[in-house]
């Protein structure tokens, strides 16, 4: 069969009628499922349950102002949600699967979903088959779990079907695809197979738990206020009413949508850096890495390589192996090709037209060599690339000349380069990997990155321990990790060998030392990875293989580069776009961000949201009638709970926050001691406050309507001033830096204050609210409280930082 493939106009024929290579129309996000999702919410329920008995008894203010809140409420939540999920969509969509098609003659990568019946797809190992088929060239062996649930590999020769969603486990071949989208074996299984819906994160779970305790405390306190208010002679009706309204306002429904905004505007800002995070639960773990583990090659170097050096036994046929014995996918394939080209001339694509390859086993980091066998000008030769020590092993070659080279090698590799060896062989069982003519060795140079020795020192601030994990020669890695202020002595490198040797508690012992490991197989990433995290570890793994997919899937944390295999790139939780290991350390800084603004917002949401009941329960207890009424305290949760609990969502970085010890978030509490005693000492201090103002203008200055209105202003403005204090939990306002860089801060405050504004100033709303206008001291009063909450908050924050210095 002819391998010219098709052509483009047949290409654009066949999509008309078969369409695009889809299992499913592009998905969309489902806005009406949003804004519906928004009734499925407890405090809904109730809310409606009050406006219906509102209803029942005839008080249609009331129920219309409790409509008028729950549309309010399903409003603010469907908008925040909204934001977040298209964040999310199309943060998705930007790593698009690729294939390799032969059309016009000619190689070329294409996007999956445009591939048609007919098209030649070139197959290497890590590859996602990209439609059903058959092979036309080539062996390959296949994984189809997906489709059968058995984990062997399936051998796959000429002639033998090949389907959709399967992986290239490792060989070569080329496909001719039959069918696509929908009519593939893939696409008859379904939908349902393929779409998985992101589940919770640990830390969102942990929010429901506390949000339910924090209901059922809720409730049984607006229990008590119930029950005194009935044994006090109250309206039953009326007491119902006040609890159940209470309950609403005092239970944080919010929390969750305002977690999941914080996360998604987390994974936009490491997009930004040239990160791409897969899921909420990689941006929430990211802030907890305490150990990432790297190969040197494309992250901490440029992964711009060239030929700098080399010795030949036989320059033009080593030069030849370069050429034909690449596929041009990786910079190291390409500077070889460029080198060989370069020295060949013109000769270069005469060789390239003469030569038809009849057979090939492509690269594999566990064999460390690639060998293929080309047919040329009638005779065939089997050619071999790979570590030299694994070629010296498949070749007859004298001692002599091995010591020779061993010695060209260890002085390359002290220099820092990488360095390859080439064989060829044309008698014999050209596969048999034994009496191959050694042809020579070249050194490749990759530059260490400008910024890598700067990252590696603000991961070491961080807390963040750096290991290098390739697949290098000792002394080329030793010299690269030497450069990057690495302390490499014998103790702190370990070699494939010992690692496969040594047992899991002897590594256990010794892993913190070692700094290095040096020609690593795949599964022995998996080892590091599970020794790390039996210690407690959190663990970012970087890969790019088919093989190195385990240990991905393993790690906390797993990372592909750009030019990873799409298996890799699959089981990755972030995919670095520009392979950086700058990117690396972004991507942990803004994990850590998240976590901060997560804690901040808890905390600031919680610390406003029991003050009314406080109030309530204070005035119960003390025989005063009620300081809020019904529309007040709904009023009251509108501005609570509407854009300033958003607030540290928008918060940027502070500046120590990468010279701080690293905190599981799976593991530490959400609230801590002191976002706890801050809720509780604003709480009782606030609601104290508010006793004492109403029994002052309103029992003894008798004058229950000013003092309503003082005790509402108060508790409106009250988290509108001290939210300062929340911007550090570190340190005193004073010495806050990017203190006016949160751009949605003074929108949120401004959206507080002027609904408070309203509510008192603004007739139609005064009579709803039953409040009177403040005096110009009357605000007075509410700032000055507002003043002593900031300050009480900064006095703790001291007393808890001395404390916290203390015990470190």
């Amino acid at each position: 069969m002819s391998l010219e493939g098709l052509s483009e106009k047949e290409v654009l024929e066949r999509r008309k009628k078969y369409g695009e290579n889809l299992i499913f129309e592009k998905e969309k996000l489902k806005v009406f499922s949003i804004f519906i999702s928004q009734f499925k919410n407890p405090l809904i329920y109730i809310l409606l349950f009050v406006g219906a008995v509102s209803l029942i008894f005839g008080e249609f203010f009331d129920f219309i102002l409790v409509i008028l809140v729950v549309i309010l409420n399903v409003l603010m939540g469907f908008f925040q949600e909204y934001n977040a999920k298209k964040t999310l969509y199309a943060l998705r969509k930007i790593v698009k699967p690729m294939a390799m098609v032969i059309r016009d003659g000619q190689r070329k990568l294409v996007e999956t979903k445009e591939l048609v019946p007919g098209d030649l797809v070139v197959l290497i190992s890590g590859d996602k088959i990209p439609a059903d088929g058959k092979l036309i060239q080539g062996e390959i062996l296949v994984s189809e779990a997906i489709l059968t649930g058995e984990e062997e590999g399936i051998t796959k020769r000429e002639g033998d079907k090949v389907f959709m969603g399967t992986t290239v486990l490792s060989g070569k071949g080329i496909m001719e695809a039959e069918k696509i989208g929908r009519e593939t074996e893939f696409g008859k299984i379904g939908k349902a197979l393929i779409e998985i819906e992101e589940g919770k994160t640990p830390l969102q779970k942990k929010l429901e738990e506390l949000s339910k305790n924090l209901a059922i405390l809720v409730l049984a306190i607006c229990f008590l206020i119930f029950l005194s208010r009935i044994l006090r002679g109250g309206d039953v009706y009326h007491a119902f009413k006040t609890s159940v309204v209470l309950a609403v306002a005092a239970i944080p429904e919010a929390l969750p949508v305002i977690i999941t905004v914080v996360l998604a505007l987390g994974m936009r800002r490491i997009l930004r850096k040239q990160g791409l995070v897969k899921t909420l639960l990689a941006t929430e773990v990211l802030g907890s890495t305490s150990v990432i583990c790297l190969d040197k090659t494309g992250t901490l170097t440029e992964g711009k390589m060239k030929v700098v050096k080399f010795e030949f036994e036989n320059k033009d046929d080593a030069l030849k192996v370069m050429l034909l014995n690449n596929e041009e996918r990786t910079s190291l394939e390409v500077a070889l090709f460029n080198f060989a080209k370069e020295n060949l001339g013109g000769m270069a694509e005469k060789i390239l037209k003469e030569g038809k390859e009849i057979f090939e086993e492509p690269f594999d980091s566990a064999k460390k060599y690639s060998m293929s066998i080309w047919e040329i000008k009638g005779k065939k030769v089997s050619l071999l690339t790979g570590a030299p020590e694994v070629v010296f092993d498949f070749c007859q070659i004298d001692e002599e000349k091995k010591k020779k080279y061993l010695k060209i090698l260890d002085e390359w590799a002290e220099e820092g380069l990488r360095v390859l060896a080439f064989a060829k062989k044309e008698r014999g069982d050209l596969k048999e990997k034994k009496d191959f003519e050694f042809l020579g060795i070249v050194g490749i140079s990759d530059p260490v990155r400008k910024e890598a020795k700067e990252m590696i020192e603000i991961a070491k601030r961080a807390g963040i321990s750096v290991k290098i994990v390739t697949g290098d020669y000792r002394k080329t890695a030793e010299k690269i990790a030497k450069s990057l202020g690495l302390e490499v002595r014998p103790e702190n490198v370990m070699e494939s060998e010992e690692l496969e040797r040594i047992s899991r508690e002897e590594l256990k012992e010794k892993i913190d030392k070692i700094v290095l490991f040096t020609r690593v197989l795949p599964h022995q990433k998996r080892k590091i990875v599970d020794v790390f995290q039996e210690k407690g570890e959190v663990v970012a793994m970087t890969g790019d293989g088919v093989n190195d997919a385990l240990a991905l899937k393993e790690a906390d944390i797993g990372i592909a580069v750009g030019e990873a295999t799409e298996v890799a790139k699959e089981a990755a939780d972030l995919i670095l776009l520009d392979s950086n290991f700058k990117t690396i350390i972004s991507a942990c800084e803004e994990g850590r961000l998240i976590l901060s603004n997560i804690k901040k917002s808890v905390g600031y949401v919680l610390s406003n949201s029991f003050l009314e009941i406080a109030v309530l329960f204070l005035a119960g207890i003390l025989k005063f009638p009620p300081p809020l009424t019904i529309p007040q305290i709904l009023y009251l949760h509108l501005i609570c709970d509407g854009p300033p609990d958003l607030i540290f969502a928008f918060e940027p970085k502070e500046k120590d926050l990468m010279e701080r010890k690293p905190i599981d978030i799976r593991k530490e509490p959400i609230l801590d001691k002191l976002l706890i005693t801050l809720i509780f000492s604003i709480t009782v201090f606030v609601s104290l406050i508010s006793i004492l103002l109403f029994y002052n203008f309103g029992i003894k200055g008798e004058n229950l309507k000013l003092a309503s209105t003082l005790v509402f202003a108060t508790l409106g403005a009250i988290d509108l001033i001290y939210v300062a204090s929340y911007k550090n939990l570190r340190k005193p306002i004073i010495k806050t830096e990017n203190f006016f860089e949160n751009k949605f801060l003074p929108f949120a405050i401004l959206y507080g204050f002027l609904l408070l504004f309203f509510a008192i100033y603004f007739p139609p709303l005064q009579k709803v609210l039953n409040t009177v206008p403040l005096n110009f001291w009357h605000w007075g009063i509410v700032f000055s409280i507002g003043i002593l909450t900031t300050l009480l908050l900064e006095f703790l924050k001291v007393i808890f930082v001395k404390n916290s210095d203390k015990t470190k």
